[in-house]
C-alpha cells in the first residue's frame, strides 16, 4: 500500500485509508460515518491515543488535519457499536478489504483478470492421520468456544486483549466453517467407537453436527 490516502467505498460510504508504517490507518470520521456513530462520542470508544494519528489531508474545504486510526482502534469502535451496519463493515474489512491490501498493496473492487487455476495435489494419508485433521479443528472449535465467553467479561473489565479475543473469534469462526465444509466429506467414511476413541468420537460428531456461521457459511477453501 503507497503512502497516499486511498479512498474505498461500503455501500457508496467513502472510507479513507492512510498507510503508516506499513500498516493501515482508517479515517476515524469516515468510519463513524458508516456506522452511524455521532463522532463527539468517539472519545467513549477508549481509543488508544498511540493508535491514532492526524495527518494533514486535502479536503473540499482545503487541507485540514482529520484523524486516522490503526486496525486495534477501529475494532474498538465497531466492537462497542450496536449498529446493524458494524459486523457488515466489519466482515468487509475484516475479510476483503485488509486481506487484498497485504497481499497486493492496494483495495481493488473488483478484479481485472482472473488467476490461473491452482494445480491439484493427491495424498494418500492412514486413518489415524485423517482422524487427526479431525481432532485439529476440534481444538479449534475449543478455543472458539473460550474466546465467545471471555471477551466480553475482557473488554467489560477495560482490557486491550477484549479487541483481541473478539477478533480471534471471529477468524476462527470463518475458519471453523471454511473447514468443516472440507473436512466433512472427506471423513464420511471414518466411524469411531467412542469406548475406544471417545476424543475422536467427539471430534468427528462435532465436526459433522458443527452449523456455520456468519462468514463461516460462505467462505469456502
Amino acid at each position: 500500500m503507497s503512502n497516499q490516502i486511498s479512498t474505498f467505498n461500503f455501500k457508496s460510504n467513502p472510507v479513507r485509508i492512510q498507510s503508516i508504517n506499513n500498516e493501515p490507518y482508517f479515517c476515524l470520521s469516515d468510519v463513524c460515518d458508516v456506522l452511524n456513530v455521532n463522532r463527539r462520542s468517539s472519545e467513549a470508544f477508549r481509543l488508544n491515543e498511540k493508535g491514532c494519528n492526524k495527518i494533514a489531508t486535502l479536503t473540499n474545504g482545503g487541507k485540514q488535519e482529520i484523524t486516522f486510526i490503526n486496525e486495534p482502534n477501529l475494532y474498538r469502535i465497531i466492537f462497542r457499536s450496536n449498529k446493524a451496519e458494524a459486523v457488515e463493515f466489519q466482515n468487509w474489512v475484516f475479510e476483503e478489504v485488509l486481506p487484498q491490501i497485504r497481499k497486493t498493496g492496494r483495495y481493488q473492487a473488483e478484479q481485472i483478470a482472473l488467476p490461473d487455476p491452482e494445480p491439484k495435489y493427491s495424498r494418500e494419508l492412514t486413518e489415524r492421520q485423517w482422524l487427526k485433521l479431525a481432532s485439529l479443528w476440534f481444538a479449534c472449535y475449543n478455543n472458539l468456544e473460550l474466546l465467545g465467553k471471555i471477551y466480553k467479561p475482557l473488554e467489560a473489565l477495560g482490557s486491550p486483549y477484549g479487541v483481541t479475543a473478539y477478533t480471534h473469534a471471529t477468524e476462527y469462526q470463518t475458519t471453523l466453517g471454511a473447514l468443516q465444509r472440507l473436512l466433512v466429506p472427506l471423513l464420511a467414511e471414518f466411524d469411531v467407537d467412542p469406548r475406544q476413541e471417545a476424543h475422536y468420537y467427539r471430534a468427528l460428531r462435532t465436526l459433522r453436527e458443527y452449523q456455520p456461521k456468519g462468514l463461516g457459511a460462505i467462505v469456502r477453501i
